[in-house]
């Protein structure tokens, strides 16, 4: 965190599915080939939850309803030089309530710069997890670990 700079409050989905050999995997997305993969969520707008932001921008990013947050993992904070900004940083456990695709494309939805961008999905592997970007990857604790694939 550095002084003297705005917050940004954002919240994310770590969303989580079994596959058909019991593996659990890591929902995540790309936007342009050779960059790190992200996990659905943002900003939170003023006078939403930190609950009500994951629901918006998971249905803005992924076009996916009936999602079902069950645990917060954690927040965090840190300094995010490309936004020139603090971030407090939610972060939830969600399942699905279907069997969703391996993979698949949105065009994003919203007000924000999100829309009529695509957004490129698939799941990834515990053993896949240096793959994201390290806005996350340097925050997925071993606590983290264990809620997201055990």
């Amino acid at each position: 965190m550095k002084a003297n700079k705005p917050l940004k409050r954002k919240s994310f989905g770590f969303i989580v599915q079994t596959d058909q050999t019991g593996r659990k995997k890591l929902l995540v997305y790309s936007n342009e080939p050779g960059v790190q993969f992200r996990l659905p969520g943002g900003n939170i707008e003023p006078g939403e939850t930190a609950e009500e932001a994951l629901y918006r921008e998971m249905l803005e990013e992924s076009g996916l309803t009936n999602l079902l947050m069950t645990k917060k993992l954690g927040v965090q904070y840190y300094y995010k030089e490309f936004i020139e900004s603090n971030v407090e940083r939610h972060d939830f456990l969600v399942v699905p309530d279907r069997k969703l695709p391996d993979e698949w494309e949105y065009i994003g939805t919203g007000d924000g710069g999100d829309q009529g961008s695509k957004f490129k999905y698939q799941w990834i592997t515990k053993d896949e997890i240096h793959l994201i970007d390290e806005e996350f990857r340097r925050d997925i604790k071993k606590s983290y670990l264990e809620e997201l694939f055990s």
